[in-house]
Parts: C-alpha cells; sequence; structure tokens
C-alpha cells in the first residue's frame, strides 16, 4: 500500500485524509474486498473503512494466517481501529506489540457487554489493551466516565459514520403505510434477542400493524407461538437481501420502535432519520437522544409508548417537526463530522 506517513497530532482532518492510510479489524468474516480500498456505504462498521480511504481485516483469520501476512504488515498503516469484542483482544494486543501504527480501541457493542457478559478471564487483557493503545473510541457519552478510570489513554465519543448520500439516492420521498418499523423482533442471536419481545408487546398495546426485517424463518415462528396468548397485531416479515434492500422497504414504513435497554450507539434510531421517519425508542441509544429526545421512552413504559405513537400518527404537525429535527442534527453521523472527532481523539 502506499501512502505518506503522517505525524500526529493531526490538525486539517481535510490534508490528513487524503495521506492517512487506515485499517479496519473486526469480526467480519473474510471475502475477497478484504485488503483492498474499500468502497461499502452501509450503516455498519465496515463503512469507517470506505470514509477513510482504507481497509478491512477479519482478526481471528489474520492471526490463524488465512491472509499468509505477518503482524509487522500493520507497519503498512497509519491508524488501525479494532473493533473490539472478545475475540480480538490478542490480536490487539499483538498489532500493538508487532507494529508501529497508532491503534484505536473501538468498543463495538453496548457497554454491558465488556461489563458484564465478557469473561471475567478476558477483562484484565481487555484493559491492558485500553491502556497500550492511543485512544479509546466510544459509542455512548455516558459511558465515558467508566472508561476514563480503565486507562490513561484519551477516550471520546466517537461513533458510526453514516451513509446519508446514498440514503438519500435511494430513499427517495415516498407515501408512508400506516405500519410500524420494528429494531426487531430477535436480533443478536438464536439465544437471545435486544428486547424483542418488549417490541411485540408494545405492538399488541399500540394495536397498529408492523413490519419487521428477518434473518431466519425461526424469527417468524418466535412471533407466531405467542399469538394464543397475546393479541399481536399483523406483522408483515421481510427477508432483505442486504442492508440495501432492507432500508429502502423502511422507507415506506410511518415510523419506526426499538425499546432496547442497552446502552450503546443505535443504528436503528439514524435509519430512521435517514429515511425521514420518527422513531420511539430509550435514550440508552445514542443516536435517539441526538436525534429524538422529544421521543425518548424508558424501554418497558408501554403506556408512554402508545401515547408518543398515537400522537404521532394522529398528529401531522407533531410527526413533522420531530423528523425537521432530526434533520437538523444528522450531519453530526456525516463521515466528514465522525472523521473529525476520530482525528481529534488522536
Amino acid at each position: 500500500m502506499n501512502g505518506i506517513p503522517i505525524i500526529f497530532p493531526l490538525n486539517s482532518m481535510t490534508e490528513v485524509n487524503k495521506k492517512v492510510r487506515f485499517c479496519l479489524v473486526s469480526l467480519q468474516p473474510p471475502w475477497e474486498g478484504h485488503g483492498k480500498k474499500y468502497r461499502l456505504e452501509t450503516n455498519h462498521i465496515e463503512f469507517w473503512a470506505t470514509v477513510m480511504g482504507g481497509t478491512c481485516y477479519c482478526g481471528p483469520a489474520f492471526d490463524n494466517d488465512f491472509y499468509n501476512l505477518d503482524y509487522d504488515y500493520f507497519n503498512e498503516f497509519d491508524i488501525v481501529m479494532i473493533a473490539l469484542r472478545d475475540e480480538l483482544i490478542d490480536v490487539g494486543l499483538k498489532i500493538k506489540k508487532l507494529a508501529s501504527p497508532k491503534v484505536v480501541i473501538f468498543l463495538d457493542a453496548e457497554i454491558e457487554h465488556f461489563t458484564c457478559n465478557m469473561r471475567r478471564e478476558l477483562q484484565p487483557g481487555m484493559i491492558e489493551l485500553l491502556n497500550v493503545a492511543d485512544a479509546v473510541a466510544v459509542l455512548h457519552d455516558e459511558t465515558i466516565p467508566l472508561l476514563k478510570l480503565l486507562t490513561t489513554k484519551p477516550v471520546g465519543l466517537v461513533g458510526l459514520p453514516f451513509p446519508l448520500e446514498r440514503v438519500r439516492k435511494i430513499c427517495p420521498p415516498v407515501q408512508k403505510t400506516e405500519e410500524i418499523e420494528l429494531g426487531s423482533i430477535m436480533g443478536a442471536s438464536w439465544l437471545r434477542n435486544r428486547n424483542g419481545l418488549v417490541n411485540v408487546t408494545a405492538l399488541s398495546e399500540i394495536g397498529m400493524p408492523g413490519t419487521v426485517d428477518i434473518w431466519h424463518p425461526v424469527e417468524i415462528l418466535y412471533v407466531e407461538s405467542m399469538r394464543e396468548f397475546v393479541s399481536i397485531p399483523p406483522i408483515r416479515y421481510r427477508g432483505a437481501f442486504g442492508w440495501q434492500d432492507y432500508i429502502t422497504e423502511a422507507n415506506k414504513s410511518h415510523l419506526g420502535l426499538h425499546l432496547d435497554f442497552r446502552l450503546t450507539w443505535g443504528r436503528f434510531p439514524v435509519d430512521c432519520a435517514g429515511v425521514r421517519m420518527p422513531c420511539v425508542a430509550p435514550s440508552t441509544l445514542y443516536t435517539q437522544k441526538k436525534l429524538f429526545p422529544g421521543l425518548c421512552v424508558a424501554y418497558y413504559d408501554l403506556e408512554h409508548v402508545k401515547e408518543l405513537v398515537i400522537r404521532l400518527v394522529s398528529e401531522s404537525k407533531f410527526y413533522e417537526e420531530t423528523v425537521a429535527y432530526a434533520e437538523s442534527q444528522l450531519s453530526f453521523f456525516s463521515p466528514q463530522k465522525t472523521r473529525e472527532r476520530l482525528f481529534n481523539l488522536l
């Protein structure tokens, strides 16, 4: 890879981004795009590689010699971002020990994962990594005080860039269908979900039809098995083939609902704002707090949820003002502003 080495601190975002050599190390499975200049435009961690003009590798695959590269290969880069998960702790430590780029630890999960769900024996290694890295990027401002007590390195809110320009090209204004777009009914794994049960219960309380993007038929069975006991309105299940299919279908919904209790970024509210529709969700999702402060709810307060949804459906002025405010905040999620936050952290 060709590039001109940079000297930190980074003062001019525009000039630096012409020169910076960037690599994202994540858990995304190996594919033909790894090691090449990224061009994917989705609301996903890998969009970081695109907006930085860099590339991406799967950390465990790299460690297992899938790419036939040694760790000193990372000397080719100025910045390596580690999308931190359990499997990437040792990978991150090796990069820092065996190569010399600036290493940014990007906490790529809700804070509860690192404090509660991560295996106990992995946490000391995680804390070591937080202290040998050059900076720690978080997804929610309320997690900063905790992280600052765990590391001596800079900690700051960075978040994910959002491909708004592409979304507006593929999602023009349309007549919205009176359906509620659900953030999930299952989610992360088949053994647990992201408060999908609360989403379904809220839908039954509201009484409006819903729609949701699903990944596997078991998600339909999950909901249908409860209909004998819970009055769940009709739900239209969609099997999207990638993020573009998902977002173009979401564009047709009247509003979004995701009662997710996790303290994290929240890709769903910014998806909703991107297609000009309100979202009802807790402020534990940073994007919800930023974009839809008037629609923040406690995830368990279904009476308040119902009140807000009824207002959005029945009061066009409230709906329009809510969307207009979100529009005014979307620049915060632009690639340029997100890069600036990263460079300022370094």
